[in-house]
């Protein structure tokens, strides 16, 4: 069921998730976002539970956290096959816990009722059809299992209109499209550099050190995001609400639906100043930036 959109859509994440991949720092604050007091279950909660990680992305960082965890099984899902020499350089140490498998959200291989705990952070909004995904991932979720969700909510904050208004630009302007796809912290530090230099031309810091920090917000972390919200077919052409997708798992049988968030932490550039909204999604300050924000969400269904 994989589209031409949804494959252009699994290259452009490919190339950003490898150099993931081979950055430490990013990698392990990926992997440090999977924590059971996150997601309200206690200490060792994934140990011994069959996890689908649903739209993995090349370098299987949250598929390394649940193995990491304990948990019995694995299963990392993408489109097509060529994410896999990434995925088994960090997962190949888990053995046959651990099991890489090609497939769509939208059709997924798997027998009903084959998971203890469902993973899909971020990949709906990228398919032709986020409900039917949804569909599927309720569908191999197990009596007594839980689903979890991430997507992002309706684009009507400043952020993401300026967002939308951009990528359009991207589409249209050869220069623009140049530019966002050179971005990286090395033609950045080059940009900043003249920056600083021209203005300690005319004035000298205010601050001891301030230049070394503003430095310091602009790194490959943060270009990879701005990259991929850009490149990326389609991003937030879906419009969603945390009513709706709180009525999707009602709809499917899900109980105690609950809204989650947290504070991320270990971000080495910028959005450490925004991790404040991202936790407090409903402040006022956070809906005027973002709207409704990333929705992440959870639901367990009824069973033993």
């Amino acid at each position: 069921m994989e589209t031409s959109f949804e494959a252009e859509t699994r290259a452009v994440f490919d190339r950003y998730q490898r150099q993931q991949e081979n950055d430490d720092h990013i990698f392990e604050r990926l992997v440090s976002l999977i924590e059971e007091e996150y997601f309200g279950l206690p200490t060792g909660s994934f140990h011994g539970l069959d996890v689908l990680d649903a739209g993995c992305g090349s370098n299987a960082n949250a598929s390394y956290a649940f193995l990491s965890k304990g948990a019995r099984s694995v299963v990392s899902l993408e489109l097509s096959n060529d994410w896999m020499d990434c995925a088994r350089k960090r997962l190949s140490r888990f053995g046959p816990r651990s099991a890489l498998v090609t497939g769509s959200v939208l059709d997924l291989p798997f027998d009903e009722e084959s998971f203890d705990f469902v993973h899909c952070a971020g990949v709906l909004p990228h398919t032709s059809d986020p409900k039917k995904g949804f569909e599927e991932l309720a569908r191999v979720t197990r009596p007594g299992g839980s689903f979890f969700l991430t997507i992002m909510g309706t684009a009507n904050g400043i952020i993401y209109r300026c967002i939308n208004h951009l990528r359009e630009l991207y589409k249209t302007d050869d220069q623009f499209r140049t530019a966002i796809d050179n971005l990286n912290a090395y033609t950045a530090r080059g940009a900043i550099d003249w920056l600083l230099k021209t203005k300690e031309s005319e004035e000298k810091e205010y601050i001891a050190g301030e230049n070394e920090f503003f430095r310091s917000l602009f790194d490959d972390d943060l270009f990879v995001t701005i990259r991929d919200r850009f490149q990326a077919p389609t991003y937030h052409e879906f419009s969603f609400t945390e009513a709706q997708i709180r009525g999707w798992y009602a709809e499917y049988g899900f109980q105690n639906i609950r809204r989650i968030s947290r504070y991320t932490r270990d971000f080495h550039n910028l959005r450490r100043f925004l991790a404040p909204m991202y936790r407090h999604y409903d402040h006022p300050l956070a809906r005027f930036w973002f709207g409704d924000g990333c929705i992440q969400m959870i639901g367990d269904k009824p069973g033993n």
